[in-house]
């Protein structure tokens, strides 16, 4: 997903078939990165041997649904169309979450969420944590837990096995310890309601008219929540969200505390869990490489403006900056270009503090940022230097073989290196030593952090926090 990032931000400057073909390269690493992000998961989700067995001191929540839920509940922000349309460069660890996940997320401060697994799993689905009983054990596995469940959220489905539930859970569970989603779309509400409806004592609400947001968001397979008081009244949110666009990828987590906020009051809870995984050093070593190499880059400027006069004199030219004959430099240009450039590091610097600042408190969409740009930066660097060379080189056909954005970086890189000569004839040669050394932390150093930023531990402490 990173490769297809960088894929993506080089699309500037290639036209033609050459940026069909890029995009469609980058539509491919999304989608093949996500299913490998989902896969790999499901590989390292733990399968509990049974809900029976768990500490009897720890808070559990309980998941009930239709087993047909299960591919629903699946769904993660990052594979859909109109994100993959207008969106793909942006793809965080938030966007592959499923909808279920978010659910367990959201209810995390009840205590950890449970289920029964479908028999049939190829491999456990992202969310509750599962185990698979036995036709002739399922039903006392969910008795057990019903009678200890701190939360039992109950999925508006159809099936047998799930009217049996319902029945449990009205009949045993005191009725401020129950949720019931609304999945799927309002039509299986409307069924469920007419089939299992009458189970519960003050019946259910129907379902509003669908508002602009949620005709707009109906790829969301979670569309309400209903929590109901000691006496089984019944309220019913909608999971439409105040800023449907912000926090995309997970909105279903986002909107569900909200809605169920008195239910949180209520409890005596908190609306979230606090992370338990503490930051890897992996990620301070990358924020002081990435903030030693642009502080650096700012002090070398900030030497080479306070150097100017000094420079020019040694070329042997006048206070105007007019490089004089003898030193066989007729043009100084380039000193005066680096000297104008103080507007952009008055910009420069505090977005890189606010920008790390969210590095270190583990945004995904700053870690994201970070892994693109010590991915793209070295390789910007030395295939500049490769395009300056066939570029500016006498050689026959050069000119049509190098793109717009090839003639751009190799002008770059000429720059560097006339500025890099300039210094060395006025005899500061410790300035372009600190110059290459700046340029050795870009390309080594970065190539480091970029293989940091993609550990194990990182994505994992990344991931408690959302």
């Amino acid at each position: 997903m990173t490769l297809s990032a960088v894929c993506l931000g080089a699309l500037p400057g290639v036209t033609g078939w050459r940026a069909l073909v890029q995009v469609s390269v980058a539509f491919a690493l999304v989608v093949w990165g996500v299913w490998a992000v989902l896969r790999g998961r499901q590989h390292t989700v733990a399968v509990l041997p049974s809900l029976r067995g768990l500490p009897a001191n720890q808070p559990v929540v309980l998941f009930l649904r239709a087993f047909t839920d299960d591919a629903g509940l699946s769904r993660v922000a990052a594979l859909r169309w109109l994100w993959l349309l207008f969106g793909s460069t942006g793809v965080t660890p938030s966007m592959v979450r499923t909808e279920e996940d978010q659910v367990a997320r959201a209810v995390l401060p009840f205590g950890r969420m449970v289920a029964l697994g479908r028999p049939s799993d190829e491999l456990p689905r992202l969310g509750a944590e599962r185990s698979y009983a036995s036709d002739e054990e399922w039903r006392a596995e969910v008795l057990a837990t019903l009678d200890r469940a701190r939360l039992v959220v109950l999925v508006a489905g159809a099936g047998r096995s799930l009217a049996w539930e319902v029945g449990q859970v009205v009949g045993r569970v005191h009725p401020t310890r129950v949720i019931l989603l609304v999945a799927r779309d309002e039509y299986q509400y409307e069924q469920f309601r007419s089939a299992l409806g009458d189970r519960f004592p003050r019946r259910l609400p129907s379902y509003p008219r669908p508002g602009l947001w949620q005709r707009v968001l109906r790829g969301r397979y979670v569309r309400a929540a209903i929590w109901f008081d000691a006496d089984w009244t019944p309220h019913l949110g909608v999971l439409d969200g105040r800023a449907p666009f912000a926090g995309i990828g997970r909105r279903t987590q986002r909107v569900l505390r909200r809605v169920l906020r008195p239910v949180y009051r209520r409890a005596g809870v908190p609306f979230r869990a606090t992370p338990t995984v503490d930051r890897p050093e992996e990620v301070n070593v990358v924020i002081a490489l990435i903030a030693t190499f642009w502080l650096g880059l700012a002090m070398w400027w900030v030497l080479l403006i306070g150097q100017v006069d000094d420079v020019i004199k040694a070329l042997g030219g006048d206070q105007y900056g007019e490089a004089g004959s003898e030193s066989g430099v007729h043009d100084v240009s380039v000193l005066h270009i680096a000297a104008g450039m103080w507007p952009l590091w008055v910009v420069l610097v505090p977005g890189l503090a606010m920008w790390l600042y969210r590095v270190w408190c583990g945004g995904p969409i700053a870690i994201t940022l970070a892994r693109v740009h010590c991915l793209m930066l070295p390789v910007l660097v030395l295939t500049g230097a490769v395009l300056a060379v066939l570029f500016f080189a006498n050689m026959e056909g050069n000119a049509e073989s190098v793109d717009g954005e090839g003639r751009v970086n190799g002008i770059l890189v000429l720059f560097a290196l006339g500025l890099a000569l300039v210094l060395a004839l006025a005899g500061f040669e410790w300035m372009v030593l600190y110059a290459a050394a700046l340029l050795a932390l870009c390309v080594v150093g970065f190539g480091v952090a970029t293989a940091l930023l993609i550990r194990y531990d990182v994505r994992e402490w990344i991931d408690s926090r959302l």
